[in-house]
């Protein structure tokens, strides 16, 4: 799996879930692969509900959130469209919390994922399941824009219209340079787990659709 912190995603914004600049949020980093994604918390004692227990809230945060990152190995981005959260064990403040989210099912338009939040024991606690809805061409590219870091600063005699064009190919190059990290990473690990599994380790094993 890739850990997206390495691969140049800008996480200096406000989201409550992988925001850096909310001082409130959740600071999430995640491991993405192949329509999967994975991330680790320690809750806080300002996520409780009921006394000694993650509110209901966050714990849906947790999941919504890991759910959108498991279409990231795709170039996909999506919107919440259904979240159904089963509550099957409390969350207990203070431990350490591993969530993670699988691809079920990838329609064109839409994407079903199931997710999950374990204790250290490996024991399920919540788990979800969820439609997401895959974005418009003209909003993916503006959110491409907000979270691509441009790294070429343009020359001082630029207009401004050359430092937008420039802002943009940035941006997009390094959304692209993002992805393919990603799909270099996830390829040298279906590799390896071909060779020490053998055939047994099928395309569908892969998630590879046919």
């Amino acid at each position: 799996m890739a850990r997206l912190s390495e691969l140049g995603i800008d996480f200096d914004h406000w989201c409550f879930a992988c925001g850096r600049a909310n001082p409130y949020g959740l600071h999430l980093d995640f491991d993405v692969a192949r329509g999967r994604a994975e991330t680790t918390l320690v809750s806080r004692r300002e996520h409780t509900g009921y006394d000694g227990f993650v509110h209901g809230g966050i714990v849906t945060a947790l999941l919504d959130e890991t759910m959108g990152w498991a279409i990231f190995h795709q170039g996909i981005w999506g919107v919440t469209a259904r979240l159904a959260v089963s509550f099957r064990r409390p969350v207990p403040v203070g431990e350490p919390l591993t969530v993670r989210a699988e691809v079920k099912k990838e329609t064109r338009r839409a994407v079903d994922i199931h997710g999950e939040v374990l204790d250290s024991a490996g024991t399920l606690l919540p788990d979800a399941e969820g439609t997401f809805v895959v974005m418009p061409e003209q909003r993916r590219r503006e959110l491409e824009r907000r979270y691509g870091r441009a790294r070429t600063k343009p020359a001082p005699e630029a207009t401004g219209e050359d430092e937008r064009r420039l802002e943009e190919r940035s941006d997009y190059s390094r959304i692209d340079e993002a992805f393919t990290k990603v799909r270099e990473a996830v390829a040298a690990e279906e590799k390896q787990r071909e060779q020490e599994e053998g055939p047994l380790f099928s395309r569908a094993e892969r998630g590879v659709r046919t």
